[in-house]
């Protein structure tokens, strides 16, 4: 009888397991398809371009094994010369105060990309953009070799974004909807890297968020990369981003 007890009680264990990871279903791969025709950049996304792209819906709070309390719908497409994203987040309380570019963005409401385009070299990059439409780049030749303070200074790598919000930054007292950023990223930001992918190419990546609101204990961060920790730098957690041709 006790044989049948721990039995079934590994059994529900799995279960509850298994139940838990459906709640933060993680993006271990996507697809980064060419441009079906140009993109104004506006913060609306009603190009055909952008409804051709395939959304990336599953941010999560994977270190916690949980969904976001917001949702966020992201999506990245590229041509010969654009690296372009765009991101649709709930937001109740929009906040954001940095308006220095590359100032320090991730104390705001921010959308945040990264991408890893080599496995040989240790070099990576971190883009944001907070609801100010304030934008950060940052080159980094590896992790060792310091961080924002030292490379903030020295990025300069031509990302141009806007941002649309559907509420009123900066007040607490009332409850928004939510906002939206669309960008495009010059393939020579990458040149350190190797520059412009060719169609099969893959790049580890992550797209993350901090959700900063008077409702919450803390600000929330969520990531499309399974992450193991709440460390947007550990690329080893990073999904992988196939670039398709035409």
């Amino acid at each position: 009888m006790r044989t049948w007890t721990v039995f079934l009680a590994a059994l529900l264990s799995a279960a509850v397991g298994c139940a838990a990871k459906e709640e933060a279903p993680a993006v271990r791969s996507a697809e980064c398809r060419r441009a079906a025709g140009p993109i104004k950049f506006d913060g609306v996304l009603d190009e055909d371009a952008w409804k051709k792209a395939p959304p990336l819906r599953d941010f999560a709070v994977f270190w916690q094994n949980r969904k976001p309390r917001t949702a966020t719908t992201a999506r990245l497409l590229w041509d010969d010369d654009y690296l372009y994203y765009s991101a649709e987040m709930e937001d109740n309380d929009l906040y954001a105060v940095v308006k220095e570019r590359n100032g320090m963005t991730w104390y705001d409401d921010v959308f945040e990309l990264f991408f890893k385009p080599s496995e040989e070299k240790l070099a990576y990059y971190e883009f944001q953009v907070n609801a100010l439409n304030t934008d950060l780049e940052l080159y980094f030749p590896s992790r060792g070799a310091g961080g924002y303070g030292r490379f903030a200074p020295l990025s300069k790598l031509g990302m141009e974004s806007a941002v649309k919000l559907d509420g009123t930054l900066n007040n607490y007292e009332d409850v928004d909807k939510g906002w939206t950023v669309e960008g495009r990223i010059p393939w020579t930001a990458f040149q350190a890297t190797g520059g412009r992918p060719k169609p099969g190419d893959k790049w580890r990546f992550a797209l993350c968020r901090y959700d900063y609101s008077a409702t919450l204990d803390r600000p929330e961060l969520s990531s499309t990369a399974p992450l193991t920790q709440s460390e947007f730098h550990r690329y080893e957690d990073y999904g992988e981003l196939t670039f398709v041709g035409k």
